[in-house]
């Protein structure tokens, strides 16, 4: 058992390691201010996914909504870095590096299709 308080995995590692939807939701709105204007809001959460199989692996991030650019509604946008306990390098042997490791994840994480799977939860979640 390793003394440090993540995972250590290779990028190209963590590719081929599949997770699975948690659990995500809405941030409470706790930004608005009295008044009789209109106030810039947005609508944001967070999602967290875990992956199958050992060693348990944990990620999580935050999003925003926005209006779909193509007319088809809304779409998720990932935004800050992301939370996990993983520590990814590009190589066996590589020193950790946590900045680098946010950037991986962040690569992995963009290129990964949440966003459906996402906001279907949300609709379930806060449906009626």
């Amino acid at each position: 058992m390793s003394d440090k308080p993540y995972v250590r995995m290779t990028f190209d590692a963590m590719q081929r390691r599949s997770l699975r939807h948690l659990v995500s939701a809405l941030d409470e709105d706790d930004h608005a201010l009295p008044g009789d204007g209109a106030v810039a809001s947005a609508i944001t959460g967070y999602t967290e996914w875990v992956g199958d199989g050992e060693p348990v692996l944990t990620m999580g991030w935050d999003w925003e909504m926005r209006a779909g650019t193509d007319g088809s509604g809304v779409a998720l946008r990932r935004v800050g870095d992301p939370r996990s306990n993983l520590c990814v390098v590009m190589r066996a042997g590589a020193a950790d590096d946590i900045e680098d490791s946010s950037t991986l994840l962040k690569i992995l994480i963009d290129r990964s299709n949440w966003q459906e799977e996402t906001l279907r939860y949300l609709q379930r979640r806060y449906d009626g």
